[in-house]
């Protein structure tokens, strides 16, 4: 029930009683819970509704009280903070836009080139690394796409891109597993490094194929990384998959192309396809 519903009700039952009426019984008449009730007497009193409690008698609403206009009023709603996205159509900013297009939430788009402008002073001020993606969401600032994703999952729930709490054990394993042992293992790989036995006790991502190995054993009969309902997990470790594999950098096989073939015709990953093509048609 609206509290506006609520005092409107409150302040006629007391209206209509001539003298106190106890807690339990006013919060039943109204169909409340007594905790409820002791809000909204609560609410009245902060805009100067003085509801009298006499001892051990109950609620009693002196008749020349006049009830104030703000007293009824519903809380002016908040504006949204703005939600900017800084990107260039040939960086990981791709994962961060399928994200933003899967909330289905407004946000604005701001297009940086390679260079100057990811070192110029303003965007250093948000993202010392100069590099993107990165958003500021009112006076929030994140950077690094596996965060910004989960940061975009939990800050707006209602696109349910992430699991309930209690069921996220796979989801951050494997969102945080594609963001630290795949890449390093897919930057090494395609610098030709290939560390020694003990390089690899040093590194957190070992050696390239015990991480490919790995992520197909994660993903074999799997629809989903992180449970049966597609996650901000599956943004990011299905765009890890579908450019690895268009680049070479990852190999086709059977696990990752089952997974990926779930996951390209989505919608909102199609809108990203078509403003980085729009992005990159003057180049042609």
């Amino acid at each position: 029930m609206p509290r506006t519903t609520r005092l409107q009700d409150l302040i006629r039952e007391l209206r209509h009683h001539t003298g106190p009426i106890g807690g339990p019984e006013l919060a039943e008449r109204l169909g409340i819970t007594l905790r409820t009730l002791y809000q909204d007497v609560a609410a009245l009193r902060a805009v100067g509704v003085e509801v009298v409690n006499a001892p051990g008698q109950g609620y009693v609403l002196p008749p020349d009280v006049v009830l104030p206009p703000a007293a009824l009023a519903e809380p002016a709603p908040r504006e949204p903070a703005e939600l900017t996205f800084y990107t260039n159509p040939l960086s990981r900013g791709g994962i961060v836009h399928w994200m933003l297009e899967e909330l289905g939430v407004p946000y604005r788009t701001v297009t940086l080139e390679y260079g100057a402008a990811m070192k110029s002073p303003d965007y250093l001020a948000l993202n010392p690394m100069g590099k993107v993606p990165a958003i500021r969401h009112g006076d929030v600032v994140v950077t690094e796409a596996a965060a910004i994703c989960a940061y975009l999952a939990d800050a707006f729930p209602e696109a349910g891109l992430a699991p309930p709490p209690a069921a996220r054990g796979d989801y951050y394993r494997w969102l945080f597993f594609a963001a630290g042992p795949l890449e390093a293992a897919l930057s090494l790989n395609t610098l030709g490094v290939q560390p020694t036995a003990e390089q690899q006790r040093q590194l957190g991502c070992g050696d390239y194929w015990t991480v490919i190995e790995t992520l197909a054993g994660a993903l074999e009969g799997r629809r989903h990384i992180a449970g049966t309902a597609f996650s901000a997990a599956d943004v990011y470790v299905g765009s890890h998959l579908g450019w690895g594999m268009y680049f070479g950098t990852i190999p086709r096989r059977p696990e990752f192309e089952a997974y990926w073939a779930g996951l390209k015709d989505r919608p909102a990953r199609a809108r990203c396809e078509a403003f980085v093509e729009q992005a990159l048609s003057p180049l042609a």
